[in-house]
């Protein structure tokens, strides 16, 4: 009989509990697979390297996948990563930004991602979106800060207020629109 129905001490629970976990247990959620072992006490948590069940080239996929395991909204990160680089993971512009994500090289090592690497960029990407949206509560601002940096969005905020848009580069404007519409 399980516990419910019937009295039990904490030790009694304990004993059971481990035995429950003598062996590995593996657990995989979107992108990561977490491993728990011998009495749970082994607890690790690994990229899987792709997103869900993506093919390693299906770049929309993982896409829209990785943008979901960060709480962004897909259709925005898709239409992000098709601005970037028109999905070309040998994209590199004019400026030195390089990948599928359009990384300048300092950003791309600041998050540890190989820019060159499309599975990582998309993932770093999509984990960039989500601090910098945490950081602004606001879509625009994001995006604005991907495009021209965080110092440029401070100093727009700054300088123009609520009318902050009009005070970024006129290439970010485009890019903000050409992504929200």
């Amino acid at each position: 009989m399980g516990y419910l129905g019937r009295a039990h001490d904490g030790a009694e629970m304990m004993k059971e509990a481990s035995s429950f976990f003598a062996i590995a247990m593996i657990l995989m959620v979107g992108s990561y697979v977490f491993i728990a072992g011998q009495g749970g006490n082994m607890f690790a948590g690994l990229h899987t390297g792709q997103s869900g069940n993506c093919a390693a080239t299906d770049y929309r996929c993982q896409a829209r996948q990785d943008a979901i395991d960060n709480g962004l909204n897909s259709d925005l990160f898709e239409r992000q990563i098709n601005q970037e680089s028109g999905w070309n993971p040998n994209a590199v512009s004019s400026a030195g930004a390089i990948g599928i994500a359009q990384f300048e090289p300092s950003t791309a090592a600041g998050l540890g991602i190989n820019p060159y690497d499309p599975v990582q960029s998309l993932s770093g990407a999509a984990s960039f979106m989500a601090r910098l949206y945490t950081r602004y509560q606001n879509y625009d601002k994001a995006l604005a800060a991907y495009n021209c940096g965080t110092d440029c969005v401070s100093r727009a905020v700054s300088n123009c207020g609520a009318n902050w848009k009009t005070c970024v580069p006129a290439e970010t404007q485009r890019y903000i629109a050409n992504i929200v519409g």
